[in-house]
């Protein structure tokens, strides 16, 4: 049997994106691919679980809550794990599944795709993460996730180029306008700053023309001081 590094395990309620202030169990997943220069997330310890050990921990929260976020860190960095864990979980538990990711790990997407409802799918614009871009990537892991319901993330920053926001648009509207996308503005972290309104209004009119929904959505769980 296969186990997982996981960092942590609880509840609260999504302070991102177009399922913002739904309650939540939260899986995150030890370990990422890249490194962002916006990093909120700084993981130093994790468990060891295996499938049936998460399982009976989910099984614990008696709250109502929506469905369980699968997150990280890169929780397709352990794609082995959550096809197996996820094939066991429908057997007993019936939330929805949420995947968060940085879109980028396309072909462990095809190993977990049958077992997920929705992804939120962030997309890293190199002008915004301060690292290479990743654009056949997210490309190809579009085309395998909007079999399932999908949105895109893209963090805004004052460094974020109106080059980036419309190779991303190009890229989105290619694979389908049906596509839902949030342009999320940085929370300030290590000198990261904010892009201006007149910026982010202009940004969000770009992707206007490749999608059929574009909103503006901070971090608001950092706003009200929860998890």
């Amino acid at each position: 049997m296969k186990v997982a590094k996981i960092s942590e395990i609880f509840m609260s309620l999504q302070g991102e994106g177009l399922y913002v202030g739904v309650p939540q169990i939260f899986v995150r997943f030890y370990g990422c691919n890249i490194s962002c220069s916006f990093c909120d997330t700084k993981q130093s310890s994790y468990k060891t679980l295996t499938r049936d050990a998460l399982l009976s921990k989910l099984l614990e929260y008696k709250d109502p809550h929506h469905s369980v976020s699968l997150t990280g860190g890169e929780p397709l960095l352990q794609a082995d794990f959550i096809q197996e864990f996820l094939r066991e979980y429908d057997k007993f538990y019936k939330k929805r599944m949420y995947l968060e990711t940085n879109g980028i790990l396309y072909k462990e997407l095809s190993k977990v795709i049958d077992y997920v409802d929705i992804i939120a799918m962030e997309f890293k614009l190199p002008s915004s993460t301060g690292l290479k871009g990743f654009w056949k990537e997210h490309e190809n892991f579009l085309k395998i996730a909007k079999q399932k319901e999908i949105f895109v993330k893209a963090v805004i920053t004052d460094s974020t180029t109106i080059e980036d926001i419309t190779r991303m648009s190009d890229i989105i509207k290619h694979v389908s306008y049906e596509i839902p996308v949030v342009l999320q503005p940085v929370s300030p972290l290590n000198g990261i700053k904010e892009a201006s309104i007149k910026d982010i209004m202009h940004f969000k009119n770009v992707v206007g023309g490749s999608t059929n929904r574009v909103d503006i959505i901070k971090q608001t769980h950092k706003i009200i001081g929860i998890k």
